[in-house]
């Protein structure tokens, strides 16, 4: 399973997001957003910042990732990766590839 949040800037915190059944995850990908990837089944957490996005919204979501993070697994590791330089794992979570 996994859970989507959307950073709000303006809130300077992680909305989680709802994502229909049908709809592959690499559509939710925006230039102009930060998403939370929680991936609950690999116990991992993705940070993955669209490349239109400024160093204060970056800063924000290195700084609530952790509080979200923790309300599923503390054990769960936080990887940030930028929108054109996704690494083969988070391609393969989103259905890049």
């Amino acid at each position: 399973m996994i859970d989507i949040y959307q950073l709000n800037e303006e809130l300077e915190d992680f909305e989680q997001i709802e994502v229909k059944e049908n709809i592959p995850l690499f559509e939710l990908l925006d230039s102009n957003k930060i998403l939370l990837f929680i991936d609950q089944h690999d116990g991992k957490v993705w940070i993955w910042e669209g490349k239109n996005t400024n160093t204060r919204m970056k800063f924000i979501s290195a700084q609530a990732a952790p509080h979200i993070r923790d309300k599923y697994d503390i054990t769960y590791p936080i990887s940030s990766v930028d929108e054109k330089d996704e690494t083969i794992a988070f391609k393969i979570l989103v259905g890049l590839t």
